[in-house]
């Protein structure tokens, strides 16, 4: 999938150092609302500088969708002032000031009973939302939970975020080059704590597995759901959906549990293609809040595709020049 590759989404959080210690301190104790109309200046001057990510999600709308060109350019414009707007968001828990959110979670009793049970579970987020809103806002002290993160955060960003996870017995995990990782993620499980992971992003991992969302072909990490599989964990899909200023609605859902008997890679595929359910089931109700910004969905296939028609038209146009 080389055209993904080429514009993959780093996940690390911009504006610098100054930047964000300037938005830590300013948003501490001010309502996060406030900074919302200034991100109307600020996004189309975004969007010109990182055109690559801007036509990513432009085609989304276009070629998953199926929306017109026009409203397509908006759907765009209108996903770049939402995702604006989770940023700040979360900035504003990651400095404390987590109190002025309200998460409202469609069926908490998922969550209460994972909670309770003695062995451990895994919770798939994805870039769909404000996932990280969970940790923050779930307080409890039943289960640590520990949470699988980007590990190429600036140091600034790092500190703040794991002081204000410490309170909700909460442990980030950074992702490693030497993959030890993996080691504290399969301990934790074991010991029967909660995991939580982004499973919409691959990281460079060449261990994949292609599946259908939305009707064309996308390409999620094994790792988790191979995993998932191997220790018998249920696997849970949360995804927090910005509704207006700072309300939030949280859809829970279930994986369904895979046929045991049935090789470990196949039990991996069914575990995914029931998160790729999740997601298609949110993004057909709120399809501009989908943050991925790199060509998610296959484009090989289509590019093969337009080269076989282009192929056929100039064997005809031989044909009829040999026949004049």
């Amino acid at each position: 999938m080389a055209q993904q590759t080429e514009v993959q989404w780093t996940g690390k959080t911009g504006g610098g150092n100054f930047g964000q210690r300037f938005l830590f301190g300013f948003l501490k104790s001010v309502k996060v609302t406030v900074l919302y109309p200034v991100l109307p200046l600020v996004v189309p001057v975004y969007c010109v500088v990182n055109h690559k990510a801007f036509g990513c999600i432009f085609r989304y709308f276009k070629e998953i969708h199926h929306f017109s060109r026009w409203k397509s350019f908006w759907k765009t414009i209108g996903n770049h002032l939402i995702f604006g707007q989770v940023v700040l968001d979360r900035f504003a828990v990651v400095a404390g000031n987590k109190t002025q959110f309200h998460l409202e979670i469609e069926d908490p009793e998922v969550l209460l009973q994972l909670l309770d049970q003695p062995g451990g579970a895994i919770l798939a987020g994805s870039h769909i939302g404000n996932f990280e809103l969970t940790g923050h806002c779930l307080s409890q002290n039943k289960k640590r939970i520990n949470s699988v993160i980007y590990g190429g955060e600036g140091v600034l960003m790092q500190q703040k975020r794991t002081n204000a996870f410490s309170h909700s017995n909460v442990r980030l995990v950074p992702v490693a080059e030497d993959l030890s990782h993996l080691f504290i993620i399969k301990e934790a499980l074991e010991n029967g704590e909660i995991v939580t992971i982004l499973c919409d992003r691959i990281w460079g991992s060449k261990k994949t597995l292609t599946i259908d969302i939305l009707g064309k072909k996308a390409k999620l990490p094994l790792g988790t759901f191979l995993l998932a599989a191997q220790m018998g964990v249920p696997v849970v899909s949360v995804i927090n959906i910005k509704v207006r200023g700072r309300k939030y609605h949280s859809y829970v859902q279930p994986l369904a549990s895979p046929d045991r008997t049935l090789p470990l890679r196949q039990q991996s595929e069914q575990i995914a293609a029931s998160y790729a359910q999740s997601l298609e089931n949110v993004l057909r109700l709120h399809p501009e809040q989908w943050f991925n910004f790199f060509d998610f969905w296959e484009r090989e296939i289509e590019n093969g595709k337009r080269k076989i028609e282009n192929g056929k038209r100039k064997i005809e146009n031989g044909k009829r020049k040999i026949e004049k």
